[in-house]
């Protein structure tokens, strides 16, 4: 038994010294905690209280303020934002004040800012930051997520480029920007009720409605107008006849007429009677006369 409970101690005692042993040293422990008392500020809407949502269409850039309340009672001298979007937003202007990482469909900009913040003072970004694809879907624009922190303990920690390459993927690093900087300038923004150095702000994705394809419209085509003021009369064709005879009246009209002239088929039947009555006349003449 004694022999037994030695060895049990001794066994604990590698394993406790093992633990100890793994615990991390003073140098590397975890970072102290930004000393900024620092709030992340956005639009807000007025009916609901809530976060404003920012109307958007593809392509357009998504004017969401992006701000920061100074809450504590000393001025903080010099800034760092970290900005995350998913999917169909997108940080496409890169600024030279900014690094910029991507990890599959998330990206990130880590940019700083040397500007002072006064106690109780807010400022928010100056310029484009987050725009939505020009192919976006409406489920894939949601967020921006944006965390403040002080200069001084970012570059405590090992600077902003670091923080930055701790973001890309793996195998990349993060890229800093070309364009003009990015700034910041005093602006009004409500503190939410409970302030923290990260905040959302949210875009939604406005789809134009299908309009239907214009047709061309029939216009009628203009008419030539008599001058003096006379009616235009409509000539009628030679198969047209008499009403009452075949012609095409009101009534709908019914066949054409065919064939000789009825007058002219008149006059030439009277002549012939009268021919055949003065032949009549002469023969019976002659007869009388031979008689006698």
């Amino acid at each position: 038994m004694t022999a037994r409970f030695a060895a049990g101690l001794a066994l604990g005692a590698s394993v406790l010294a093992a633990g100890v042993a793994a615990l991390p040293s003073a140098g590397h422990a975890a970072p102290a905690p930004d000393s900024a008392t620092l709030a992340a500020v956005t639009e807000r809407d007025p009916a609901t209280g809530l976060n404003l949502k920012y109307p958007v269409k593809a392509g357009e850039v998504v004017p969401a303020a992006l701000g920061v309340t100074n809450l504590g009672d000393a001025p903080v001298k010099g800034l760092v934002v970290q900005i995350r979007v998913l999917d169909d937003l997108d940080l496409a202007v890169k600024h030279d004040n900014c690094w910029y990482a991507v990890d599959s469909n998330l990206e990130s900009a880590w940019c700083e800012f040397d500007s002072e913040l006064a106690a109780k003072q807010t400022l928010a970004i100056v310029g484009d930051v987050v725009t939505v694809k020009a192919d976006a879907r409406p489920d894939k624009v949601t967020s921006i997520v944006f965390h403040w922190y002080s200069k001084q303990w970012v570059d405590a920690q090992g600077g902003v480029q670091q923080f930055a390459d701790g973001d890309a993927g793996q195998g990349t690093k993060a890229v800093r920007g070309t364009e003009a900087a990015l700034t910041l300038a005093e602006r009004e923004l409500p503190l939410p009720e409970t302030s923290r150095p990260i905040n959302f702000a949210y875009a939604q994705l406005v789809v134009p409605t299908s309009q239907p394809t214009p047709t061309a419209t029939p216009t009628t085509a203009p008419t030539a107008t008599p001058t003096g003021g006379a009616e235009p009369t409509a000539v009628p064709t030679d198969t047209a006849g008499a009403p009452g005879e075949g012609g095409t009246g009101g009534d709908g009209g019914g066949l054409p007429v065919t064939g000789a002239n009825i007058g002219v088929l008149a006059g030439v039947g009277g002549a012939l009677l009268l021919l055949g009555g003065g032949g009549y006349l002469i023969a019976r003449r002659r007869r009388t006369r031979f008689v006698a």
